[in-house]
């Protein structure tokens, strides 16, 4: 029965990832910590999401990343990646679970509160942004919706977007689950879960694919913010009556 849940999870959540270039930890993350331990379902979405950055870049997703985007936001994202580990192995998991509806709240209001405003668009922003995307993604395999607010503020195209998301993705959850193996917080049984639902994932993000290519840049931005405010009144719930 857990494995039939997140099975329909992680394909909803692959489709948006596909589609949007980001949003499986957002989608994916609270619903399976009602499946199984927090560390236990993001350990899954790390593996899982990597999965995802492999066939998003088969598809030439990097193809449009800005060389100065990909340094600015990434050098910060992998340190901030090594202080997420660090904090989610010294939290309970009581404040595992809230940091992790927290992480969602506040990342979906990110996209849907965007403020447009030309100093979001400074480098300097944008490090910061990359540490602190890292520093999610790292304890709770959440931060992309933080990295979109930014890019969008500082005017970068869907295709440009989605290929940063990926290149951020791609470091940030790679070292996050090696650190985690090492530290040994990665249930191995996450490991044997992932060989499972991989195929489903990698189905989901290419059908998610074809949606990003056909679909206008104006729509692809309302259906990300509709998104955002329904994974948020999920989470809402979650923190409300199960924290």
């Amino acid at each position: 029965m857990e494995l039939a849940l997140a099975s329909l999870i992680v394909a909803g959540a692959a489709l948006v990832r596909g589609a949007a270039g980001f949003g499986f930890a957002l989608v994916a993350a609270p619903l399976l910590a009602f499946v199984w331990p927090p560390v236990f379902a993001t350990s899954l979405v790390l593996m899982l999401d990597l999965v995802a950055t492999a066939v998003l870049v088969r598809s030439g997703a990097l193809a449009e990343v800005r060389r100065g985007d990909a340094w600015v936001v990434g050098v910060p994202g992998v340190i901030g990646a090594v202080t997420g580990v660090l904090l989610i192995k010294n939290l309970p998991q009581d404040a595992a679970r809230l940091g992790l509806d927290i992480a969602v709240l506040v990342s979906a209001l990110a996209v849907i509160c965007r403020v447009r405003a030309p100093v979001l668009g400074h480098p300097a922003v944008g490090a910061a942004i990359g540490f602190v995307v890292g520093a999610l993604i790292g304890a709770f395999a959440i931060g992309g919706p933080l990295l979109l607010a930014w890019l969008m503020a500082a005017g970068r195209t869907p295709k440009e977007t989605r290929g940063l998301l990926t290149l951020v993705f791609g470091l940030t959850d790679g070292l996050s689950l090696g650190l985690r193996v090492v530290l040994g917080v990665f249930p191995m049984d996450a490991a044997v879960t992932g060989l499972i639902l991989t195929p489903l994932m990698a189905a989901g993000i290419l059908a998610g694919g074809l949606v990003f290519h056909r679909a206008p840049a104006d729509l692809w931005r309302r259906g990300v913010a509709l998104l955002l405010i329904l994974v948020a009144g999920v989470s809402l719930t979650h923190t409300l009556f199960y924290a």
